[in-house]
């Protein structure tokens, strides 16, 4: 009499979907190329960008979520909104 070996198969689970924020730049720019206005960054900053935002403090603010785009875009042209001082003092400094 033979005996059968039974197997049991691994259930193989399909690889789930990272979803990584993304992140806007919306202040002037710094270095072409790199970190110009409209720049979209998936997941982490790269190395070169967080290096420009030490270099030039006051663009950290400059960099919003996907929800907030829009919002801050438009107050960059509105004298007098946070967002517009904000955008001010980074082109200040950056021209520097």
């Amino acid at each position: 009499m033979a005996v059968k070996k039974v197997t049991k198969k691994k259930k193989i689970e399909e690889p789930k979907e990272i979803k990584k924020e993304s992140t806007f730049y919306i202040g002037p720019r710094v270095q072409r190329g790199i970190l110009d206005k409209g720049t979209i960054f998936r997941g982490d900053l790269p190395e070169e960008v967080k290096k420009l935002k030490e270099k030039y403090p006051s663009i950290a603010s400059l960099f919003v979520s996907e929800d907030q785009y829009v919002e801050s875009l438009n107050e960059i042209d509105q004298p007098g909104t946070i967002t517009n001082i904000l955008f001010n003092k980074a082109l200040e400094e950056v021209m520097k």
